[in-house]
């Protein structure tokens, strides 16, 4: 059943108010398809979510929009909200409580059986943005002297208590991080083998590291689990793959979002006004940089009249410059979030780029200068805008690459403020070129 049909399905339940029909029909269910029925009925959410069992009510939370997940909190009872957060790891019940006040985050977590609360009220003591917030406490900790036949004992104790595997981490005998064992490697080794010739390197973060960092040593290692550990080295937790998932997911979304100068809450399901709230701000501060382009247009108001063609030629003029100036943004935002780009690489960044922008000038201001003289424009008029794109996406390149870089060292978010930046950059520079060189040659 496609997102369609459910949405569908659900709807006529709602509508007929069979609660036991909704219940079973949404137990069936994946979990990821009634996340998608909730982010999209607006209105619905609580009811639709408070059908679910408490089981699917903790995979489900996982997948909702920010938007849905707080309006859901907000209208469950402290009660209804522990009994679900029963069933969520550690860590993911840490992230979820941490969007309540003190007092429901109190209230709830009094509620929860002790073992699991006192894991919880650990997970407290650090940001949800970092490693000691993303970390699970599901993993148990095995010294070089243990025999193999110790660590199955520790891992079935350890089954028997949580119901669930624990990951196997290997320490000197004074707690610091030496690896971890893979149950690959705990079923096929000899009973005889030496636990710390057995132990596979572990990447380490300390617990205040960001969440980007995280994510960056992950990729960087080529291991998709990584330990958390203290001032002392001492092991506290580790990041596991859907945890490192959920992270590029985030990242990712918050990116293309600010790309656009929309909100990282904003979800498709919300209301034309909750849209307009979280973005007239940002149109706004487009409008005002606008004015610098239409500026430029209007010193040239005389010429344009004289020679209509000049005016059937600026969108080609702006749209390559923007495209342009978009394609080195995105290569070089991208490069300086991943840690990719140091600070004494800028110039020979920038330079690339903005050779790049000539070059691909050369060849779309070739390409335009037929286009224009193919539409009987007088030949200077064709040289003038070949010569306006090749001069337009130079700049493209080099303020795509030059501004993030700029913001950066001011500390601003490059993917939030660079695209505004370089947009004018490239509107008033080519319509100063193009329209200039028109007026001198062709008036």
């Amino acid at each position: 059943m496609n997102n369609r049909d459910t949405i569908k399905m659900v709807e006529t339940m709602l509508g007929s108010a069979d609660l036991v029909e909704l219940r079973n029909f949404l137990a069936g269910l994946d979990f990821h398809l009634v996340a998608k029925a909730v982010n999209r009925l607006s209105g619905r959410r609580h009811q639709i979510f408070s059908a679910l069992s408490p089981e699917i009510q903790a995979e489900t939370v996982l997948k909702l929009s920010h938007q849905s997940r707080d309006e859901i909190l907000s209208r469950l009872a402290d009660s209804e909200v522990a009994q679900f957060l029963q069933f969520n790891d550690e860590d993911d019940a840490a992230d979820l409580l941490q969007a309540l006040s003190p007092e429901r985050q109190e209230s709830i977590i009094g509620r929860i059986r002790s073992d699991k609360r006192g894991k919880i009220e650990h997970l407290f003591r650090f940001s949800p943005e970092t490693a000691g917030g993303l970390m699970d406490l599901n993993f148990i900790i095995v010294k070089p002297d243990y025999t193999l036949k110790d660590v199955a004992d520790k891992v079935q104790k350890h089954y028997e208590n949580e119901r669930k595997m624990p990951f196997v981490i290997v320490t000197d005998e004074k707690g610091k991080l030496q690896g971890y064992l893979s149950y690959k490697t705990l079923i096929t080794s000899p009973p005889s083998a030496s636990i710390t010739k057995l132990a596979k390197p572990l990447p380490a973060v300390p617990y205040h590291a960001d969440q980007e960092e995280v994510m960056h040593i992950a990729q960087s290692s080529g291991i998709d689990i990584i330990g958390v550990i203290d001032e002392a080295g001492l092991v506290l937790g580790v990041v596991h793959p859907h945890d490192l998932l959920r992270i590029a997911e985030t990242e990712a979304t918050e990116d293309v979002y600010s790309f656009a100068g929309v909100h990282k809450d904003e979800d498709i399901g919300d209301t034309a006004l909750h849209k307009v709230r979280r973005r007239w701000l940002w149109l706004v501060i487009n409008l005002g940089t606008a004015v610098l382009a239409s500026f430029v247009v209007s010193r040239f108001q005389s010429s344009i009249s004289q020679m209509s063609l000049l005016a059937v030629f600026m969108p080609m003029v702006a749209g390559e410059g923007g495209n342009a100036a978009t394609q080195a943004l995105a290569v070089v935002v991208r490069g300086l979030a991943m840690g990719e780009v140091p600070w004494s690489e800028a110039r020979r960044v920038i330079a690339r780029e903005a050779l790049a922008g000539s070059l691909n000038g050369v060849i779309v201001g070739l390409l335009a200068a037929v286009v224009a003289f193919l539409f009987h424009a007088p030949p200077l008029l064709a040289l003038v805008l070949g010569f306006a794109l090749i001069v337009n996406l130079f700049v493209a390149g080099l303020f795509g690459a030059a501004v993030p870089f700029v913001l950066k060292r001011l500390r601003i978010d490059p993917a939030i403020a660079s695209s505004i930046f370089v947009t004018t950059a490239t509107d008033v520079f080519g319509f100063l070129v193009f329209l200039g060189l028109g007026t001198a040659v062709l008036t």
